[in-house]
This record gives structure tokens, C-alpha cells and sequence, in this order.
């Protein structure tokens, strides 16, 4: 028995309540829990509102309040939102921990051939230029995402980053003389790798947003 589009709209009207405000998560939870109320109503002779209950039920535990160190301890999150943040705050640190020391390993080696200080400026240099193209991307695909007026786990990511970025701007387009030291070239060459990447991956979260944007749309031709 399929459900009817009051009874979708209420499903959405309790995700809402329950704080699952970003449209890709609550389509992917709206699916499953329409799809098992169905199933229930096929099997039983319960009403809609008896199994939405117990089908509530079965997703209670992943609509608990939950809060992470990662995220802010003094912000709570339900628990398949916080997961997701998570997973993909991880999966940023993973790979650009990653990139970074590859980086530093290259600069370890070349400096066995050059001076260190001009691998160190040409860095800077190369890193300033990829810094203002990932910066006009970042400020693009805001635009872009702004306009959709999707609220997606996506934007979220994106949209909490911008400050972090932002503080960026000084440090790598205007702090032009390399550190004298190895220490600190190492230091600089590491941190500046990471912090490019990190700016980079938000074009990933943009894509995502969009993705979902096409797949929404597809949904309603």
C-alpha cells in the first residue's frame, strides 16, 4: 500500500521536529521509513498512524541527541547527522594529513639538491597561486549553492569552513619571505599543503550538494 502525499509530508513534519533539517538526510531517512511503513501496512492490519510508531521506534536511536569532541561538545547533533559529519571530517584530516607529508617528503628530497630556502619561495609562490584559484572556486560555488536554496548536509560542511578559510587570505597571500630555518620551512611547506587541500575539498562538498540538486530535480520531471 503506498502512502499518501499527506502522509509523506507527515513523515517530513516529524524528521523536521526531531532536527533533521538538511533535505538530503531527511529524503534518504523519509525513503526507508516510508518503504517500512508500507511494508507493515502490507503485513498487518494496523492503521498508518500505529505503524509509524513502530517504525518511529525502530529509528529512535538514530534521531538521539549525540555530540562529538570533532563537532563541539556543546553542540548536539542526531545521532545519523553527527555520523555523517564524522565520517567526513575524518575522511578531510585522513587525506590531508596524507597529502601533506607526500609533500614533505618531496621537499625533504629536493632540498638534497637545492637550497632549501628557494624550494621553500618557490612553494610559497606556487601555493599562493593555487590558493587564489581554490578561493574564486569557494566563492563560486557558495553563489551557486546559495541560489539553490537546498539546506544539504553538504552546504553545511561547506558553509562552516568559510570562516576558517577566510583567515587564511593573510598567511598565504601576503606573507611572501620564507623562513630562514629548515625547521620552520618544513613546518610551512607541511601546514600550507594541508590547509590547501582542506580549501580544495570544499569544491568535493559542492559537487555533492549539486549532485543531490540533479538527483531531486530528475525526481519531480
Amino acid at each position: 500500500m503506498k502512502l499518501t502525499a499527506e502522509q509523506i509530508e507527515f513523515i517530513d513534519s516529524i524528521l523536521l521536529s526531531n532536527g533533521i533539517m538538511y533535505d538530503d538526510v531527511k529524503l534518504e531517512m523519509m525513503d526507508h521509513m516510508a518503504s517500512e511503513i508500507e511494508n507493515e501496512m502490507a503485513e498487518n492490519t494496523l492503521s498508518f498512524d500505529e505503524n509509524f510508531k513502530l517504525v518511529l521506534d525502530k529509528w529512535s536511536e538514530e534521531l538521539k541527541p549525540s555530540s562529538s569532541f570533532f563537532t563541539g561538545i556543546s553542540v548536539s547533533y542526531p545521532k545519523i547527522i553527527l555520523e555523517k559529519k564524522l565520517q567526513l571530517v575524518k575522511k578531510q584530516m585522513l587525506f590531508g594529513f596524507s597529502s601533506s607529508i607526500v609533500a614533505l617528503l618531496v621537499f625533504m628530497s629536493l632540498i638534497e639538491f637545492y637550497d632549501a630556502k628557494m624550494i621553500t619561495h618557490n612553494f610559497q609562490a606556487f601555493a599562493r597561486y593555487v590558493f587564489v584559484l581554490g578561493y574564486v572556486i569557494l566563492i563560486f560555488n557558495t553563489i551557486r549553492i546559495w541560489k539553490s536554496k537546498l539546506n544539504t548536509s553538504f552546504y553545511m560542511n561547506h558553509k562552516s569552513k568559510m570562516a576558517v578559510y577566510i583567515t587564511w587570505i593573510y598567511p598565504f597571500c601576503f606573507i611572501n619571505t620564507p623562513p630562514l630555518d629548515l625547521r620552520n620551512q618544513s613546518m610551512l611547506v607541511f601546514t600550507s599543503t594541508f590547509m590547501l587541500f582542506q580549501l580544495l575539498l570544499s569544491s568535493q562538498r559542492a559537487l555533492k550538494h549539486f549532485q543531490f540538486e540533479k538527483k531531486l530535480k530528475n525526481s519531480l520531471v
